[in-house]
């Protein structure tokens, strides 16, 4: 009788998920033709995501990896990696890169982005965004002013309930697995490449054991990557404007986890194999392989 029970609440968990990701569509989702007409230019792609580790593998390999097609996250612009790497792909995903009604200092840290962006790319990119993006200009002028940088518009809309139900509305690129952070609208974007392998580099996501809270009860933690020395803690930020408590960043955690396995699943019904090439990654969701093994030096 209990199991008869679960399996009716988890089909009715299922129906309700796959309604409420219809309704997200309808009010969320563009169209991102655009993005369907972009093919990989190879059977591979490297994901480099911003994690400590990256900079070891990068000096490591750099001379082959860079041979590869390449997606880029986030402020790798701002690392002296970026001119010589020189990605075909670049995805960024945070509101507060894009929106004016943000606290000052993140404005400040994305015009420098952007600046970077604009000056230092000599080669044809793809920028990918999310759609809420395309209504704010501050952004559009500084990346406008270099002619390399194609912006490609993307759908952030969460979509849950029954897998054929996901799959289906994926591959018409209307959303994808809750994106609690860029690396999944990366992967998202690769998988629908049509690639055959997919490697993933300093995607440490190892914030479970840098979490701390202070006496003022504010959740912290060291957000460590591999072009800077971070060593002051700071607040996980909702849209530039406020912090998250300790419970809502650990929800925030699980469900990006989540995701990653939402993904390889996505990935299997599409023969694509993804592979986490980042060592010590707390991420669980992927088949492991040393860089060099993928590389195959």
């Amino acid at each position: 009788m209990t199991i008869t029970l679960i399996k009716i609440s988890l089909l009715f968990r299922k129906l309700f998920q796959s309604f409420s990701s219809l309704i997200k569509i309808i009010f969320l989702s563009k169209n991102v033709g655009k993005l369907s007409k972009i093919k990989a230019n190879s059977d591979r792609i490297i994901i480099l995501g911003n994690g400590p580790s990256l900079k070891e593998d990068l000096d490591s390999n750099i001379e082959n990896i860079k041979n590869n097609e390449l997606i880029c996250v986030n402020h790798f612009a701002n690392s002296d990696y970026y001119e010589v790497l020189k990605p075909l792909h670049y995805v960024a995903i945070a509101y507060d890169l894009f929106m004016d009604d943000v606290l000052p200092h993140f404005i400040e840290a994305s015009n420098i982005l952007f600046e970077n962006i604009a000056k230092k790319t000599s080669w044809e990119m793809y920028f990918y965004a999310p759609h809420i993006a395309k209504k704010h200009k501050r952004w559009q002028n500084i990346i406008s002013k270099n002619k390399n940088i194609r912006i490609i518009y993307i759908n952030l809309t969460p979509i849950e309930g029954f897998k054929c139900f996901r799959h289906f509305l994926y591959n018409k690129l209307l959303g994808m697995p809750r994106p609690h952070n860029v690396m999944i609208p990366s992967i998202f974007i690769a998988l629908n490449f049509k690639v055959k392998e997919i490697a993933l580099l300093g995607v440490d996501h190892s914030w479970l054991k840098e979490i701390h809270v202070d006496d003022n009860n504010n959740a912290l933690f060291f957000n460590k990557h591999f072009y800077d020395n971070q060593n002051s803690a700071k607040g996980f930020d909702r849209y530039g404007k406020e912090f998250l408590k300790l419970h809502e960043i650990l929800i925030t955690l699980s469900r990006a986890f989540e995701s990653y396995h939402i993904l390889n699943e996505y990935s299997k019904s599409k023969k694509i194999n993804i592979f986490n090439c980042t060592k010590g990654s707390y991420i669980d969701a992927f088949e492991r392989k040393n860089i060099k093994d993928f590389l195959k030096l």
